[in-house]
Order: structure tokens, then sequence, then C-alpha cells
């Protein structure tokens, strides 16, 4: 796959919490998307899951990183103290992701979306 998680820190606090993905090749990041799992008391997978993050259109290059912060703010570019190019965005969310034990991340690469636009309830 064209990116990997690298990092997630700041867990427990929305204001502080972030994943980290290294860009392996290049890439548009539209195809990707970002969730957690939950489990069930006795520790099996719910497939249930709660928190989905679908990346904007953004070409990204090999050697950059891609910086994912849990807090609302505005999407934008920098760089890493190493110098690498950082594709910061915003999920928007006022409570903490990476909240529990045995929590996952998952990155995932979309490979088609069949949508249906569903009317309002008459």
């Amino acid at each position: 796959m064209e990116l990997k998680i690298s990092k997630v820190d700041g867990r427990g606090s929305s204001s502080s919490e972030y994943v980290i993905i290294s860009v392996l090749k290049d890439c548009n990041l539209k195809n990707f998307m970002i969730c957690d799992k939950t489990f069930n008391s006795d520790g099996t997978p719910s497939n249930k899951h709660r928190h989905v993050y679908f990346f904007p259109s953004c070409e990204v290059k090999q050697g950059e990183v891609v910086w994912l912060n849990t807090c609302p703010g505005t999407n934008g570019k920098n760089e890493t103290s190493g110098g690498k190019r950082a594709h910061e965005f915003y999920w928007g969310l006022n409570s903490s992701v990476w909240n529990d034990g045995g929590d996952r991340a998952h990155l995932i690469k979309i490979a088609a979306i069949d949508t249906l636009d569903i009317p309002p309830i008459a």
C-alpha cells in the first residue's frame, strides 16, 4: 500500500491526539480512509466502526507525511522538524478516538465506491 500508519500519539485528549501516516509511494489521499475498531466486553471484535475519516483529494509524494489531528482545525501544509513536507488534516471531533486499551487504527485503501442518495422520509 502507498501509505503506512507510523504513530498514534496524544491518546485520550481530542486537542492533542493525532495520527502520523508515512507516504511510501506517490498517491492521492482521496482513495483512503482511517477508522477505529471497537471490541465486545469479551475482547472479540464488534464489527462496529465508531469513527471514520475520509481523506480529501490531495496529491502526496513519497517521503512526505500526513498528520491527522482528532480536533477541529484548518487543513494545511507544514514541514516536519526533519524538513519533510507534512500535509495536516483535522477530523473535527471534540472527543478522542484512541481512548481505550486495545484500540486499533485501520488505514483502508478504497478500491471502489458505490453511492446511493437516499431521499428524505416523506
